[in-house]
């Protein structure tokens, strides 16, 4: 396992140290780690909502889709344009 150095601001290690006290995290570490499992987990669904945003672009709705989404949006009481 490596290991790096990292510049927080007093604020973050108040933050980080008071969740270690609090027993969220059982060290710093595990708390960094955690984090950083988040950081990977929301840049993966950001990828894939990009890809998503991507396929349905380069296949644009029908006109029928459109009327169908349009009259979803109307009983639902708001509007896609």
């Amino acid at each position: 396992m490596s290991q790096i150095a990292v510049r927080l601001t007093d604020g973050e290690l108040r933050l980080l140290d008071a969740e270690v006290a609090a027993g969220t995290f059982s060290s710093r570490a595990e708390a960094v780690r955690a984090g950083l499992r988040l950081l990977e987990r929301d840049l993966r669904e950001r990828r894939i909502a990009a890809s998503y945003r991507a396929a349905y672009a380069s296949v644009p709705p029908s006109e029928e889709e459109t009327r169908m989404l349009d009259a979803a949006a109307a009983l639902a009481g708001a509007t896609f344009a």
